[in-house]
């Protein structure tokens, strides 16, 4: 019932009731006034702590009922000869006993049974009669004044009250309104930067896989930095845009801990360190291995935080530190965040969380952004019903707490020591050469935390004398080391690698010698490294090949598929992804075909469009599920969609699909779902990475294979001109070339076919468009627009894929104003951007 509204105010209220029917009770025992009604004012304080105890029945109802009790108590004192005088004190003690309810009836009620009361004494017990003296008369006027102004002060505060609280409300609603309206402005200003940004990320990588001049490519690669930067910043501003709408919806779904920590090393690895950071990243290994619930999200705020800290850390180190809490609903993650940068005073603490402040605000400022990264990493916790706090001291550090409550779904510890009691080993760090303290206890804590979490014999040693005495006084099995350690007597460590295993823990740059039987982890240091090592997995940067196994590429030959969209550009493109890994792909263009079509023929993924007219995705799932007696209820069945937004794979799933691919079709995201439902026997890795595999953004690619053959139909023709000039060419007429060859599995050849079919399908389509508009069949409007902003992204039209999204929403929600005003400019710029492209 009101459990969130159950405040002191309602204890106050059983309170108040009771004690005046206990004053009253006794009152009337004394006076001897009718006994009978002593039972009913016990029967109506029972019933009132009842209902505040159990918490049953509405607040307004609750509060009521106290106050009807009160006043009908009040009624039967003042009926009573001995009462005259005193009934005007009973009021103004009542007036100012539920005041703070704010109910002006009350008060109405108050002046009225007093009125009544009086004509009682006149009428029926001619208390109040010529006969009164003056002395009575005195009191009785003088009782009439106090209680009247009594109750006008009270309802002056209360007006005054409702007044400044309908204020209030009222600039509440105003900041919301601005709120969202700003909100608006980030998003728009956001998708029209999208665009451009785009372009000079693109054009800057043309001119990168081109020869030049050193410095010009130098400056190419500062440009294309700069972009990838502005582009993120762009990324944080739609995320800010959703925490402020309300449209977080966390998922629920398992994952592995250790998977988001590699995450965030990864990146932590990839960026640059000018400042020589010792990062140390340690995990409790008694942690369950899989959790339940939003991966990603956890992930988007670890990395927050900890871009925040090596922003504003000069020197020294950083330590992430996740460990779990057992609780009734599963565990409350934990993740302790420290580094030793430039702290914050408590005046910065507490602005830290408002919107773009940034605690060096001023014009010698060295860190970038724009002050949204501690508000998205709030917003996003607080979505996930789990908090952050910080603590620091001014040149002291930053000391971030979070906690996250999360479900378990594998009880098994997250790091497992295959034959721990066969491991003895010694780390030897030097803590002279760090210039923080806090640097050495953070390897320290991550050293005791192996230790003792995976039950192996380890030793520390600070100096070289300290090292030798452990290798006499055990038998060692592994050594570990720093490289300035490593570095000052290399002979040593060689010679000592030919009887025990020695790990060097190294910078980036660092590399041994081809034939050294030494081992290196390099930094960023973590314990998954550590026990991956341990276990004889060890990869580059020391993680774990089974996680690695994800950017392996692989083939799925002999897996056969069933590709559905009312879109035939989608499906091409769907049938030359798919086909590059070796899939056989069958296509279908409506719900009802593929439901033919799968009773006929046995597949093993159903790839289904989300949103079709006629059978929709949905009901073609349904369909497809209870076919021969449900034979296909297991099939992995994935959507194909361009809805996105936060939430959408719960959504598909409770829905019945198995997973969901947005499209224009992404091959790493494909490349996840198909690792994660076909089967493992279908899943064939090749050993050497392909081109795409080895390009600066590090994306996994199949094999290059020749896509099956498209029929076009021919119309305009395309030039063959070179690659470079091609990209730049569609650049200058807002065609991000990058992004089509991406969605097009980097086939230029495919990728001009989908260019071609795209300038072929527009009159169709147009038409298709103008004759929903023209009816205002606004559903199937929306359809239509939803197919043109699909298949203009699969070309890398991203200023033309906006302007159709938004006519989608507005068909949804039947905006007819909204369309009716941007119909026309939307069927001029695909007009004007299929003569652009016939020009090319």
């Amino acid at each position: 019932m009101r459990a969130e509204e159950q405040t002191s105010k309602h204890l106050l209220l059983a309170v108040i009731v009771t004690v005046f029917s206990s004053i009253l009770g006794l009152v009337t025992m004394a006076m001897a006034w009718e006994f009978w009604m002593v039972p009913l004012m016990a029967a109506g304080c029972f019933s009132v702590w009842l209902l505040h105890i159990t918490k049953h029945g509405s607040n307004t109802f609750y509060e009521n009922l106290s106050a009807g009790l009160v006043l009908t108590e009040f009624f039967f004192w003042g009926v009573h000869r001995s009462s005259l005088f005193d009934i005007p004190v009973v009021a103004c003690i009542l007036v100012l006993a539920l005041f703070s309810l704010n109910k002006k009836w009350i008060l109405h009620a108050i002046t009225a049974l007093y009125a009544l009361a009086l004509l009682y004494h006149g009428f029926v017990l001619h208390t109040i009669s010529h006969q009164m003296g003056f002395q009575d008369i005195f009191r009785l006027a003088f009782g009439v004044v106090m209680t009247f102004s009594g109750v006008a002060l009270a309802q002056y505060w209360i007006n005054r009250r409702t007044a400044q609280r309908e204020w209030y409300e009222r600039i509440f609603a105003e900041l919301e309104t601005a709120g969202k309206q700003n909100a608006v402005l980030l998003s728009n200003v956001s998708h029209e930067l999208r665009t451009p940004i785009n372009m000079v990320i693109g054009i800057s990588e043309v001119a990168l896989g081109k020869e030049l001049p050193p410095d010009i490519r130098a400056d190419m690669a500062s440009i294309k930095l700069a972009g990838k930067r502005l582009s993120s910043q762009i990324n944080n501003m739609l995320d800010y845009t959703e925490i402020v709408e309300g449209t977080l919806a966390p998922a629920k779904k398992k994952y592995m801990i250790t998977s988001v920590l590699n995450d965030v090393i990864t990146m932590t690895a990839l960026q640059s360190n000018r400042q020589q950071l010792e990062m140390v990243f340690d995990i409790d290994p008694k942690m369950p291995a899989a959790l339940i619930g939003d991966a990603e999200k956890i992930s988007h705020v670890l990395k927050i935080l900890v871009e925040n800290s090596i922003k504003f850390t000069e020197e020294g180190g950083i330590n992430v530190r996740i460990k779990c809490r057992r609780e009734g609903y599963g565990v409350n993650l934990i993740v302790d965040i420290r580094d030793t940068g430039i702290g914050m005073t408590n005046a910065q603490l507490a602005q830290m969380y408002d919107v773009f402040y940034q605690a060096d605000s001023g014009s010698s400022r060295f860190a970038g952004g724009l002050g949204l990264g501690l508000p998205i990493a709030r917003g996003l916790l607080n979505a996930m019903g789990g908090f952050i706090h910080f603590s620091s001291k001014e040149h002291q550090g930053l000391y971030a707490h979070i906690v996250i409550p999360q479900g378990v779904a594998d009880e098994q510890p997250c790091i497992v020591l295959n034959h721990p009691e066969r491991f003895c080993i010694a780390c030897y760090f030097r803590p002279d050469k760090y210039s923080c303290d806090e640097v050495r206890e953070y390897y320290d804590g991550l050293i005791f935390s192996l230790m003792s979490g995976l039950g192996i014999q380890g030793y520390q040693a600070h100096n070289f004398e300290g090292f030798l005495r452990l290798q006499r006084s055990h038998e060692l099995t592994h050594v570990f080391i720093a490289q300035a350690e490593y570095e000052e007597n290399q002979a040593y460590y060689k010679e000592l690698a030919e009887t025990l295993q020695v790990v060097v823990i190294a910078e980036r740059e660092f590399v041994l010698d081809s034939k050294s039987r030494l081992l290196a982890i390099h930094k960023p240091f973590s314990a998954l490294s550590v026990a991956n090592l341990l276990n004889g997995e060890m990869g580059e940067r020391g993680f774990a090949e089974a996680q690695a196994a994800g950017r392996k590429p692989f083939t799925c030959v002999g897996v056969k598929a069933l590709a559905v969209d009312d879109e035939e550009m989608n499906l091409v493109v769907a049938k030359g992804v798919l086909g590059s890994y070796g899939i056989e792909v069958d296509t279908c263009l409506s719900g009802k075909e593929a439901i033919a079509q799968c009773n006929s023929v046995s597949y093993d993924i159903v790839f289904l469009d989300h949103m079709m007219p006629g059978f929709d995705g949905v009901e073609t799932l349904k369909k497809i599920r209870e076919l021969q007696n449900g034979l296909y209820q297991d099939l992995p069945v994935i959507a194909l969609t361009a809805n996105t937004v936060s939430g959408a794979r719960e959504m598909f799933r409770s829905e019945g699909f198995t997973e969901f691919v947005p499209k224009p079709i992404e091959r790493t995201v494909l490349e996840r779902v198909l690792r994660r439902v076909l089967p493992k026997g279908c899943i064939q890795y090749s050993e050497k990475p392909t081109a795409n595999q080895e390009s600066a953004d590090d994306k996994a690619a199949p094999p290059a294979q020749e896509p099956k053959a498209v029929v076009v139909p021919e119309a305009v023709s395309l030039p063959e001109p070179e690659a470079a000039g091609f990209a730049e060419s569609l650049a200058q007429i807002g065609v991000n070339a990058e992004l089509g060859l991406d969605y097009c599995g980097g086939d230029e050849e495919f990728f001009r076919e989908m260019l071609q079919m795209f300038c072929d399908q527009r009159a169709e389509k147009e038409a298709e468009l103008a004759a929903f508009y023209e009816s205002a069949n606004w559903p199937d409007y929306a359809t239509k627009a939803h197919a043109l902003k699909s298949t203009s992204l699969t070309i890398g039209a991203e200023t033309l894929s906006a302007q159709a999204k938004e006519l989608e929403l507005a068909g949804k929600r039947g905006d007819a104003d909204y369309i009716h005003t941007h119909h026309a400019a939307l069927l001029r710029a695909y007009e004007e951007l299929c003569a652009q492209l016939a020009q090319i």
